[in-house]
């Protein structure tokens, strides 16, 4: 029984994967033999971007815009250098790509969609606000 509820576990989660990811075998990573739902890249693009709210988390900012998109660029790099032949795509180099995409390119997103429209003010330059700064008044028992 418990077989068939991990087996049919694993292919949901494969199912779900093939949503996002081509899932090719030889580009993806295995663990005891079994092959894990997403692609080394798309593993990588995950991991960048639950390590990209953990320090935003963090942090409480995103990193600057031009690095941003700058980093984010290299996966782009990867892929087309790939195509044309000008060097051998690694399953190491996926995952690094697709790691700085997930920081960078989900920064450079975020940040894009969040900027003020032509009319707004631009926001301050400053920390991301993630709780309110208000502080309250000390705490007096009375008796």
């Amino acid at each position: 029984m418990l077989f068939s509820i991990t087996h049919s576990l694993y292919h949901a989660l494969m199912a779900l994967g093939s949503l996002v990811c081509h899932q090719a075998p030889e580009r993806s990573p295995h663990l005891w033999h079994v092959q894990i739902p997403l692609c080394w890249r798309c593993s990588g693009i995950l991991f960048g971007s639950l390590a990209l709210v953990a320090s935003t988390i963090v942090c409480r900012r995103l990193p600057p815009l031009r690095l941003s998109l700058a980093f984010a660029l290299l996966m782009p790099l990867d892929v087309v250098g790939a195509i044309f032949g000008l060097w051998k795509g690694l399953n190491a180099a996926r995952f690094i790509t697709g790691t700085l995409w997930g920081v960078f390119g989900t920064s450079a997103i975020l940040q894009l969609a969040l900027r003020p429209k032509r009319n707004e003010p631009a926001p301050p330059n400053r920390p991301l606000e993630l709780e309110s700064q208000t502080s309250l008044p000390p705490f007096t028992p009375s008796n």
